[in-house]
């Protein structure tokens, strides 16, 4: 069943891509950033840095550290050499959503937001902020989705499937699914991607995420 889910939103990637490509959703991806930034103070800078700091977690490198830590865990707490390989599967499957973020960047040719959409440009360039020509998919967004199943798939060894658990599986699901919006918004907000920019990356990152829980 998971495999199948997993499959399904690869393929619900694939197809959205392409209709990005073709235009989709280009005027909702421009309502959305102006009405997002036009509802929070413009005198709000510390505001916009705290939605900065969040995405720091899914950047590149501090998120394949801990895709690294993740996966050692993992392996040390497997008790058969079958299981231990199988962990691998994790760092392999963020090699591949890297690898879907490159084919968004110079397949679909998605414009990024213009500059001037950037808020507070002066306090973040260049430390935060890469003028790249495409903006499609949201790699910050593909990221913490996937980092967020893999959390999922790290916590499966102390809390079961069962009913006993419920409450703690709605309470873990949620506040992973809270983060993952939070940086999903905050793309947007700060005007480095557009909606259907983090739509796409989010469709990948759940897509091999859910593929790293298969495995495990």
């Amino acid at each position: 069943m998971l495999a199948f889910c997993g499959g399904l939103l690869l393929a619900c990637f694939y197809f959205f891509s392409r209709e990005v490509k073709r235009g989709f959703l280009k005027q909702a991806d421009f309502d959305t950033t102006v009405r997002l930034q036009d509802k929070m103070p413009s005198s709000a800078s510390r505001i916009d840095e705290m939605w900065e700091d969040v995405a720091f977690f899914v950047t590149p490198g501090p998120s394949m550290a801990i895709i690294i830590v993740i996966t050692i865990i993992t392996i040390i707490k497997e008790k058969t050499a079958k299981r231990r390989l199988a962990s691998l599967a994790i760092p392999v499957l963020f090699g591949l959503l890297i690898l879907g973020e490159i084919y968004g960047k110079n397949v679909v040719h998605h414009p990024s937001p213009p500059f001037f959409m950037i808020k507070n440009p002066t306090t973040i360039f260049p430390k935060y902020y890469i003028n790249e020509a495409y903006s499609y998919p949201s790699g910050h967004a593909a990221r913490a989705a996937f980092l967020g199943f893999s959390f999922l798939s790290l916590i499966t060894y102390r809390l079961s499937l069962s009913k006993k658990n419920l409450k703690k599986w709605i309470v873990v699901g949620a506040l992973t699914f809270l983060f993952v919006a939070i940086v999903a918004i905050g793309r947007i907000y700060l005007g480095h991607h557009w909606l259907s920019d983090v739509i796409g990356g989010g469709l990948v990152g759940s897509a091999l995420g859910i593929f790293s829980l298969v495995v495990r």
